[in-house]
Formats: C-alpha cells, sequence, structure tokens
C-alpha cells in the first residue's frame, strides 16, 4: 500500500516517496487564477504546511512533481524566486529575538538565491530582497508565510508579562511586513500566501495589503483542507479494507465510524460541506483503531487558561450562538473564547440563521478529549474519579438507578474542597465532563422553543433528560422537563427517561435524584 503522510509537509518528498497525496491542486488553480494575495486559517494539523510546500514546488516549475494531478496541464510552470516565512521554525521567545530570526531568515531566503543582505538595513531588510530578486532573475516574486500568528498564540494564556510579549511580537511583525506596501515591491509580486491558525491579529499585521483576500470563509474553499468523504473513499480503499476486517464493518458502518471520530469541521456559514481532520484520519489508518489522535500532538493550555480566566460555563460550549461578524477576533488583551476556539478548531459552525451562527464540538475526538483535558485543568482530579464515572456511565446504561446518587457523591468528594463552587452551573460543569470523557452520547444545553434542557445521555434503545436544580428538589426539575422539554421526544421510539437531581451546595453533595419512565 502507499504510504500514509503523518510526520513530513514535504510535498516533494510526498511526490518522490510514494505517499498518498489527495490531490488538492484544483483549489490552487483557483487561487492563481482568481487573485494574487491571500490570507487562509485552519487548525493545526489540517494540511498548511503541506500547502506552502505544494506551492512553492508549483512557482519553482517542478512540473514533473504534479505529474496525474489536477492542475498538471492547467499550469505553466515557470520558475518565479520564492521567499518563504515558515514561523513554526522562527524563535519568538521576545520581541528582539523574533526580530533577530527574522533578518536570519531573509538573510537565509537571500543566500538561496545568491543574494546577500545588509543585517543593518533592519525592516527594510525584507523589501530590499524582494526588489534585487526581481532585478536579478526579471521574473516577479513569490512570498508564501506559514503560520504568521504563532509568535502571538505562544503567549496567550500565560499572564499579563506574555500579554506584554504577544503584543510587541505583533508590533514587530507589522513593522517588518508593512514594507510589502510601498509600490516599488507591490510592483513586482506575483503571489502572495499567508497561512495561520486564528484570525485576531491579521488586521493588524497586514493592515497595509490592500489586497490581501482572506478566503477562510469562502464556501469556494470550504474543502480546500481537511478530506472530504469522497476523497476518503477514493484515495483510502486499502486502508479502510483492513478496518473493516478488524471491527467485522461492512462499508457504511465503517465509514460512520470514522465519520463520529473525525469528520464534522464546517468552515463557512455559506456552505454545509464537512470535512475530516487528516492527521486523526490517518493516524487511525496506521495504527487500525479508533482513539484520540490530535490532541496528543498538543495541549491546548492557553484556551483551557482563557476558559478559567473568564470563568467560562463549560456545558454552554454545545450549541453555543453568536453573531456571524463575532467569529472574528482581533485583541489580544481581551479575547472573546468562543470565536478563538472555532478558529483554533475546538468548535465548529453546525448552523446559520438571519445572522447568528451556531457552533459546537466538531466530532467525539475533540469533545471527549477536551473534556478530559478540562476536567485535570479545572478539578485536577484523582485517577479513581475516572473509574467512577465510568461505573455512573454504566449505572445510566443499566437502569441501575439506586446507584446514581451515591455514585455522584463519592465522585464530588475526589473535587478538592478549595475549588468548590457554591452555585448549580458547577456541579452541572462536573457531571457534564466526567460523562463526556467516557465517549457517552452526551449532548449539554438542549435547545428547544421553551428552553434549554440542561442534558440528555442517549444509548442505543434510551433517552435520558437530565435537568439539574441547586438548593430546591428533583420533583421540580422533572416538572420543568414535562412542562417544557418532553414535548420534543413524544415521537421517539426509544425509551425515555426524565431524571432530576438536585444539589445540596452547603454540603457539597447530591441529595435527591429522581427517575421517571415515560414510556
Amino acid at each position: 500500500m502507499r504510504r500514509l503522510q503523518l510526520n513530513s509537509s514535504s510535498f516533494r518528498e510526498m511526490r518522490e516517496d510514494d505517499y498518498i497525496y489527495v490531490d488538492k491542486t484544483k483549489w490552487i488553480e483557483r487561487l492563481l487564477t482568481t487573485n494574487k494575495a491571500y490570507f487562509f486559517s485552519r487548525p493545526r494539523r489540517f494540511g498548511k504546511s503541506l500547502t506552502i510546500s505544494t506551492l512553492k514546488e508549483l512557482f519553482k516549475g517542478e512540473k514533473e512533481l504534479f505529474k496525474d494531478l489536477y492542475i498538471y496541464d492547467k499550469w505553466d510552470f515557470v520558475e518565479y524566486p520564492v521567499i518563504v516565512f515558515d514561523f513554526n521554525r522562527i524563535m519568538n521567545k521576545n520581541s528582539d529575538i523574533l526580530e533577530k530570526a527574522l533578518l536570519d531568515s531573509v538573510y537565509k531566503n537571500g543566500l538561496n538565491y545568491g543574494i546577500e543582505i545588509n543585517y543593518n538595513l533592519s525592516s527594510s531588510a525584507f523589501s530590499d530582497l524582494v526588489v534585487k530578486l526581481y532585478q536579478k532573475f526579471n521574473q516577479k516574486v513569490v512570498i508564501l508565510i506559514d503560520e504568521y500568528d504563532k509568535p502571538m498564540i505562544d503567549h496567550l494564556g500565560k499572564g499579563a508579562e506574555h500579554i506584554k510579549i504577544a503584543n510587541q511580537n505583533r508590533d514587530v511583525l507589522k513593522s517588518f511586513f508593512g514594507v510589502v506596501k510601498s509600490n516599488e515591491v507591490v510592483d513586482v509580486l506575483k503571489f502572495v500566501f499567508v497561512t495561520g491558525v486564528s484570525r485576531f491579529v491579521k488586521v493588524s499585521i497586514f493592515s497595509e495589503w490592500n489586497n490581501l483576500s482572506d478566503i477562510s470563509g469562502e464556501p469556494e474553499y470550504a474543502g480546500f483542507l481537511g478530506y472530504s468523504e469522497d476523497e476518503i473513499i477514493q484515495n483510502f480503499k486499502p486502508y479502510l479494507e483492513e478496518l473493516y476486517i478488524k471491527y467485522n464493518f461492512n462499508k457504511d458502518e465503517c465509514l460512520a465510524e470514522i465519520k463520529r471520530w473525525y469528520n464534522g469541521y464546517r468552515f463557512s456559514i455559506y456552505s454545509d460541506l464537512k470535512v475530516y481532520n487528516p492527521i486523526s484520519l490517518m493516524s487511525a489508518f496506521d495504527k487500525k483503531r479508533f482513539d484520540n489522535y490530535w490532541f496528543k500532538t498538543a495541549t491546548p493550555s492557553f484556551l483551557v487558561n482563557l476558559l478559567k480566566e473568564q470563568n467560562y460555563y463549560l456545558p454552554k460550549l454545545e450549541n453555543v450562538e453568536i453573531k456571524e461578524n463575532f467569529l472574528e477576533v482581533f485583541d489580544i488583551e481581551n479575547l472573546a473564547i468562543v470565536p478563538l476556539l472555532f478558529q483554533t478548531g475546538y468548535l465548529t459552525i453546525t448552523d446559520y440563521e438571519d445572522g447568528f451562527v451556531t457552533l459546537n464540538y466538531p466530532n467525539i475526538e475533540v469533545k471527549n478529549s477536551f473534556n478530559d483535558i478540562l476536567l485535570n485543568f479545572y478539578y485536577s482530579p484523582q485517577t479513581e474519579i475516572f473509574l467512577l464515572a465510568r461505573d455512573l456511565g454504566k449505572a445510566f446504561r443499566d437502569e441501575n438507578f439506586d446507584e446514581i446518587q451515591p455514585l455522584l457523591n463519592e465522585t464530588l468528594s475526589q473535587i478538592p474542597y478549595p475549588i468548590h463552587n457554591k452555585n448549580e452551573n458547577y456541579y452541572h460543569s462536573i457531571v457534564y465532563m466526567i460523562l463526556s470523557v467516557l465517549g457517552l452520547k452526551t449532548t449539554s444545553e438542549v435547545i428547544n422553543s421553551k428552553g434549554r434542557l440542561d442534558m440528555k445521555i442517549e444509548f442505543g434503545d434510551k433517552i435520558f433528560l437530565i435537568e439539574f436544580k441547586a438548593n430546591q428538589n428533583a420533583t421540580i426539575a422533572i416538572n420543568q422537563i414535562k412542562n417544557k422539554y418532553l414535548i420534543s421526544y413524544k415521537s421517539s421510539i426509544k425509551k425515555i427517561y426524565l431524571c432530576g437531581i438536585n444539589f445540596d451546595i452547603e454540603k457539597r453533595e447530591v441529595d435527591e435524584v429522581l427517575v421517571e419512565n415515560q414510556k
């Protein structure tokens, strides 16, 4: 079988060493024939660096690398001078280090073409390189910038001093790239492509690049990065067949399980196309098992810290609604957590209506893993809490309702005393997270026309509708479900259970659990 691309972002290596390459060049051809300067954001490990590498080889005129790909007979493959800034390799510990690293990058880009740049030129070194490349080769210049926002993101969620560094780094980048606005540079540019995870500082850094087109949310590019189901079927057939055999799946069953784990990323409000996370999908093919792979590559510490700093009500991350224009964030000092979670891939678009966007977790991999991380960061639980969570899930599944209250209380007893909060949301958050990390089909803040149900747990043959109360009683919770939420499930063929849970805030325990069977 052809090899899976798990650790390389080199287009040349993939094409020369028989890796599977999912052909994305029809989108590249659209880029080349529509405009000449673009910004494109996607979450990490979605193929941005591979796209930069692909564009580099294309503008170097390496036609044979593109044989049998869509663009092969649609591009002239003339060689152009190419400048690459890869911020995965540019140090950013502080603004002085960043500025020196940028000058080093300019110097190395120049040496690749036999051009020496004077270090004393400082911020004008970049424009000097562009002009000299054009003069030497009599061809317009290509600029490729990968992960432009890393010098800011690396310092978020680490306190005031790092926010200061993030702002200083942003100012360095703005000064450095701002030289491109000059006519002598603009007139000799062939193509510009900038990638990043976030869009919250794009405007301030590239404000002078008036023609930089942001295609991140455009429907024409919804399938540019990530894999569609058709692309999976066309390119990974031998790996799919291995999963069929291991799990005794037929084709539809296998695709359904892959979709549940790794699909669901929707990047445009104007297109309902959803794509799979490439690195997670290929890791599942490589290991021949369904597991969390994306999160194993990095822990989103800065996002967790921001959630904690803002005291965010965690169950609300499901079915959260915001105005369309709030999907972008520009202010480092006052970051809006929901748009940032969308841009970094932890939430995705599930609906759009009348200028409002509904966001939710894209798949089970993100939901379960993120809640696992949140539980550890927020509550520092002992190992035993996960065993108790497992037993709690079984109690719901097996309808052992007498076990729910003692299991909940034993679970709560594992939470360190100083971080207990005296409100209903706190307990709702804990129960939600411990059930989510088990992989149960839990949904929080379930919306209907009369309000939001606190939680739903769905098994193959049954559904639990759960409402939490604090210092009240479980009967009130049951009646609220009957009066507001039960109507949405009248037509279900599954057994419906109503579950009311009341917390005694002073005692920090559950004092009542009621379960009623409706079918």
